[in-house]
């Protein structure tokens, strides 16, 4: 047997036809005797017929076939719907031309067709030549639809649109053409879904059907897919409750629960299960029951899930304040998370037994004898968890959880309360009365961080658990204004504050993952509110951020916060190509936080902490070649072994200084280079050592020296020299 490189064979080699009707088939077997992959194609030539009418008579299934290793076996069915000659009855020679472009061989099989006089005259065929669409909700699109005519007479053809809705298609659902003898016609149909809530996003099959009066009826299949769209809106009503709901001024030792209702808005066209996860450092000091634990959302509704939080009270003590952190998880999460990805819940805790009800009397006498005995000392009543020197850096200002804020004088290596509180002081939020020694001002919200205004020293910001910024005058201890998103119904609390240098833009950093821009004419004048810019980094880059650093030069401004995540701005323009830095140290879940960042004076060098207890070193100057995404990692080491929740730079550069939750705060020394030098402070120098979190720093250097001030959860204001 000869050996082919292209090796043949029919199915028959007899094929009868019948004009006007049914399609008659035969198969052709290719195997590939070459010892190289190889495609295969087919022509089929009528004797006595012009090649450049081949494709009218007979459909070859596939075109073209896959390439095959040596060996390999390819199938072709071709299939005659017409007489490759007009009007002829009898018999005719194919040819069946085998050859591929990957070889140089071709082969050729004779087959005899036999045309039979038939009675049906015509025979349409309706194609799609796109069997897949895609559109948006309220979003029209094209739908175009091929019809040819394969028999030899003209055909009058209707098409019908199936399988969709009529009121979907802008033109409707039919159309009537006249086709010549051999041709093909295009036409369309124009698709527009719905809004949102009456177009799901999902696949709908369709049909488009053709038929005429001479011809037998034929159709062709596609899917239109919505795309989804919108989004969930999640919101919470109340943000704040107490146990018991009276507030503990009564005895009530039965209440141990406070339930929320968190309201799920399905805004999109995706059927969404909605539950809850609670996260945050407080989580595991309660318990939690959500009813129902997978709520339904269909499209347009709103959806109530009950959030119930239980804890163990004890029968005296003080008021504790849970903040509960809450993410809501959907099902489909092709748009994304809600909008916020989460909500902070406020849980306040009284004591079983009110504790005044009790030891009423002896706590009048302690208190009395102490008052008499001992000097009082000044402090917070709770969490500190701002510090931040004056411009003259002979002032520290202190912001608290207790909802005040306190003015120190900074004398060598000591505070002291600097002036008075000018109007009789009420109790504050914790529900202890502040000292009026050294008090600057009560807020009513917990104070989270502050800011002195540059070109105003005198003025100083604070950001609040809810949402507010308060401007206060340290001079007169008067309030100057509060600055409020009135668009923000949600306690959306502020993280970090930062000013530019001329005192005219402060940026804030809030819980649901917005930087709001608030500008005033100059220094001196009032921000006003119509100015308010929201800059909002996106679903995919949206998070809670914790803090903010802006460059000396201030051209780039950077926030960071929970899953790690460190994001650049453009100051000028900060709606426009936010850049993430990306690096295996900042891959976090939802437990995962970088707490602080902080700028090298004169530099776009930036160092980073994190809830690992890691201190990172940044060249963002490498940062400005890339589009989306940056990473230029300078140095990193283990500064301790919990959270660092504070760091900055000295005055110089050349020294980073950082403030943990086991109490220390380091000195790092670093090289020019800022990396750290691992030859004088591979361990860095200790300056303070106690047993409570440590929540924020500062550092400043004057006639005295340089000093580092801190603020943590020993409710303290402590001054630590630098030597």
């Amino acid at each position: 047997m000869e050996n082919r490189i292209i090796n043949a064979s029919l199915s028959t080699q007899n094929v009868t036809f019948k004009t006007g009707g049914q399609p008659a088939s035969f198969e052709v077997t290719v195997v590939n005797g070459s010892e190289e992959f190889a495609a295969f194609q087919l022509e089929v030539l009528a004797a006595g017929a012009s090649r450049s009418s081949g494709s009218l008579w007979y459909r070859l299934t596939p075109e073209v076939a896959a390439a095959k290793p040596p060996g390999g076996v390819t199938q072709f069915q071709i299939e005659i719907f017409d007489t490759p000659l007009p009007a002829f009855v009898g018999t005719i020679n194919l040819t069946v031309r085998i050859f591929s472009p990957q070889l140089r061989e071709e082969r050729k099989l004779l087959v005899r067709l036999m045309v039979e006089p038939g009675a049906t005259p015509g025979l349409l065929i309706v194609e799609l030549p796109i069997q897949r669409f895609q559109v948006y909700p309220r979003n029209s699109t094209d739908i175009p639809v091929r019809v040819r005519n394969l028999s030899r007479q003209s055909v009058e053809a209707v098409l019908r649109f199936e399988g969709i809705a009529s009121s979907w298609l802008l033109n409707g659902a039919e159309r009537r053409l006249r086709l010549d003898p051999s041709s093909q016609v295009e036409t369309k149909f124009e698709c527009q879904p719905p809004v949102t809530t009456q177009a799901p996003s999902q696949d709908y099959p369709f049909v488009v059907n053709a038929t005429s009066r001479d011809s037998l009826p034929t159709q062709a299949e596609g899917i239109l897919e919505v795309l989804p769209i919108g989004f969930m809106e999640f919101s919470v009503a109340p943000q704040k409750q107490t146990i018991p709901s009276s507030g503990g001024w009564l005895p009530d030792w039965k209440s141990t629960s406070a339930s929320f209702q968190l309201l799920f808005k399905n805004t999109s066209n995706l059927r969404q299960q909605v539950n809850v996860q609670i996260q945050g450092r407080q989580q595991r000091k309660c318990t939690y029951k959500v009813v129902p634990e997978n709520a339904d959302a269909g499209l347009g509704e709103t959806t109530k899930v009950l959030l119930t939080a239980s804890t163990k009270r004890p029968w005296i003590g003080f008021r504790k304040i849970f903040w509960l952190e809450v993410k809501a998880l959907l099902s489909d999460g092709r748009l994304g998370s809600t909008d916020p990805a989460t909500q902070t819940l406020e849980l306040q805790v009284f004591p079983k037994i009110p504790l005044w009800l009790l030891l009423a009397v002896l706590a009048l006498l302690i208190a009395l004898i102490l008052w008499l005995l001992t000097p009082k000392q000044i402090a917070h009543t709770d969490f500190v968890n701002a510090v931040r020197f004056s411009g003259d850096s002979f002032s520290v200002v202190s912001g608290s959880d207790d909802c005040t804020m306190r003015l120190w004088s900074v004398n060598e290596e000591h505070l002291y309360p600097k002036g008075m509180a000018k109007s009789p002081v009420n109790a504050a939020c914790n529900g202890r009365s502040p000292n009026p020694k050294g008090l600057l001002a009560v807020t009513g919200k917990p104070v989270a961080t502050l800011a002195f205004v540059p070109k105003d020293q005198d003025i100083i910001a604070a950001g609040l658990a809810s949402g507010e910024i308060q401007l206060w005058n340290v001079r007169t201890r008067q309030q100057e204004g509060t600055l409020k998103d009135q668009r923000d119904n949600t306690s959306d609390r502020v993280f970090a504050l930062v000013f530019t240098e001329d005192s005219r833009n402060l940026f804030s950093a809030h819980g649901s993952g917005k930087v709001r821009l608030w500008k005033r004419p100059g220094p001196g004048k009032q921000f006003r509110p119509e100015d308010l810019q929201i800059i909002d980094l996106g679903k995919k880059l949206k998070y809670p951020i914790r803090s903010l650093a802006l460059s000396q030069d201030e051209s780039i401004l950077v926030t960071a916060g929970n899953f790690k995540r460190v994001i650049l701005l453009d100051p000028s323009k900060p709606t426009i190509n936010p850049r993430q830095l990306i690096a295996p140290e900042l891959k976090g879940g939802d437990n995962e936080y970088v707490w602080s960042v902080a700028f090298a004076p004169g530099s776009h060098i930036l160092a980073t902490s994190d809830n690992n207890g890691y201190i990172a070193i940044w060249d963002l100057d490498q940062c400005r070649v890339v589009n989306k995404g940056c990473t230029f990692l300078l140095d990193k080491w283990q500064a301790a072994q919990t959270d660092i929740y504070s760091i900055t730079f000295n005055s110089d550069g050349h020294k980073l200084i950082s403030a943990s939750g086991d109490g220390h705060i380091i000195v790092w020394s670093l090289t020019p280079e800022r990396k750290l030098d691992r030859v004088t402070s591979a361990k860095g120098k200790e300056i303070y050592s106690g047993s409570s979190k440590i929540n924020s720093i500062a550092e400043i250097e004057n006639n005295q020296g340089n000093m580092v001030v801190s603020g943590g959860d020993d409710f303290q204001v402590k001054l630590h020299p630098l030597k």
